[in-house]
């Protein structure tokens, strides 16, 4: 997996203070005001405040959050890639959130998120598959942190074949898996809304072309390049229609 924080950084959608004093076109509500008012119904996918580390048993849904990081050594990240646990102190004076702190990754850097079909997460029997996000058009959340992130849902079609993809990686980097489809967000040191248009999610752009199937997502990611040190909490992950 590479993680790339070059690309441009995905701001027009952003319902926050920073934005909303900027004015102009595409600004959406101050915090408080609820989504924007573009959006449908929305269809939580997980507040943490239950405690655990699984999903909300919604539509379909079934997974748990979890952690990844290269291979560094001596690099360190909490909590665990396994035993995942919500970190007291969300969003609005809630309960729980769900973040990551660590250091010392070279390679390609570090990150968090969840499957969205993944029965064995959550102790049930059946394998890692995709899950139907066609009828939604924007994935938005709650977050804070120290570090720029790249959000992004990752498909059947940029999966490789070894870990239940259809991607076959060839001889050279412009044709390896892994190049997930997402934007980046600056995150700041207070809690935010960010909203994330699927028809916005693009590619890095250093693997495999591979157009967006919202039928075939198989997970949303959080992921922190390589050499920073980070400290990033989610909140409230939803999807709109």
């Amino acid at each position: 997996m590479r993680i790339h924080l070059t690309e441009i950084v995905l701001a027009a959608t952003v319902t926050a203070a920073a934005a909303c004093s900027a004015g102009g076109p595409g600004d959406g509500p101050g915090p408080g005001d609820g989504p924007d008012a573009t959006l449908g119904a929305e269809d939580l996918i997980d507040d943490l405040e239950d405690g655990d580390d699984a999903i909300t048993e919604a539509g379909g849904r079934l997974g748990g959050w979890y952690t990844f990081h290269d291979d560094t050594a001596g690099g360190t990240q909490t909590p665990p890639g396994t035993g995942f646990v919500p970190t007291a102190g969300g969003a609005g004076g809630s309960a729980y959130a769900a973040q990551t702190t660590g250091e010392g990754f070279t390679e390609w850097g570090a990150g968090m998120g969840f499957d969205l079909n993944n029965p064995t997460a959550v102790g049930q029997t059946g394998e890692r598959g995709p899950y139907d996000t066609s009828r939604y058009v924007t994935l938005a959340f709650t977050a804070r942190g120290n570090v720029p992130i790249r959000v992004a849902l990752e498909t059947v079609g940029v999966t490789p074949a070894e870990r239940g993809g259809t991607c076959v990686p060839g001889m050279t980097d412009d044709e390896a898996c892994e190049d997930l489809h997402g934007a980046v967000v600056m995150l700041t040191s207070e809690w935010k809304e960010y909203q994330l248009p699927f028809d916005q999610l693009r590619q890095a752009g250093w693997g495999q072309a591979v157009e967006f199937d919202p039928k075939q997502v198989t997970s949303v990611l959080f992921m922190i390049a390589q050499g920073l040190e980070f400290d990033v909490a989610i909140d409230d992950v939803r999807f709109y229609e």
